[in-house]
């Protein structure tokens, strides 16, 4: 089964500047390696992917001058303006792409089995599947609970929950038809969830991280080198 890799990599990187008034997000290094770079090193030859698109937007000067000393087959969407998280899938849609479309933040590091991410896919049948993953939230208080009539306190509780890790996989036909239906050139992912019930969860497990803060681009130093 062929597939087509889409890396998002258009984003302002608002909240890690000022290191990013000069170097995109996704090209910011930890351990000498950019999530772009460490996204397209996790792509295995065997997963069958026949064409990697790179939208840009911001920076996009740098970013095409970075992709040229890549040996890779890649092709460049630039944005002439700003399309949401999700817009630019209207261009690639256009072209000649494969039948399901694995999609990627660009700022992302993480040790995902695409192959299994693919597979479970297509076996659910359904028009998107969403990669989630589990959040630790510590609360620093204690939490009460009341069974009956007895009152039991949980000092500083950690609460687990399921996040959206920013990487899914979706059918070509199924964009098609929501991009006629929906003419604005700006659209978010969340849109494209909106109302659906195809919609297929896929756990990623914790070999994540997300550079969208300063904490966790300096946690991704310490953690990527032990995947």
């Amino acid at each position: 089964m062929q597939v087509d890799f889409v890396i998002m990599c258009g984003g302002y990187g608002s909240r890690l500047k000022p290191f990013t008034y000069i170097i995109p997000k996704p090209f910011l290094t930890a351990n000498n390696i950019s999530p772009f770079e460490y996204t397209l090193r996790n792509i295995p030859e065997k997963l069958n992917v026949r064409k990697i698109f790179v939208t840009v937007f911001y920076k996009k000067d740098f970013i095409k001058k970075e992709l040229r000393k890549l040996n890779k087959n890649i092709q460049i969407i630039i944005e002439k303006e700003a399309m949401g998280t999700a817009g630019s899938l209207r261009t690639i849609v256009k072209k000649d792409c494969s039948k399901n479309i694995i999609i990627t933040n660009g700022d992302i590091y993480s040790k995902i089995d695409y192959e299994k991410l693919l597979d479970n896919h297509i076996k659910s049948n359904s028009d998107i599947t969403m990669c989630i993953k589990p959040h630790k939230i510590p609360l620093p208080y204690a939490v009460m609970s009341k069974k009956k009539n007895q009152i039991f306190f949980k000092e500083k509780p950690v609460i687990v929950k399921k996040i959206n890790a920013g990487i899914y996989v979706i059918k070509k036909n199924f964009l098609v038809n929501f991009f006629k239906k929906n003419r604005n050139n700006f659209v978010n992912m969340n849109q494209l969830f909106e109302n659906k019930k195809k919609i297929n969860i896929f756990d990623i497990g914790n070999k994540w991280i997300d550079i969208g803060h300063i904490n966790d681009f300096k946690r991704a130093y310490n953690e990527i080198k032990k995947w």
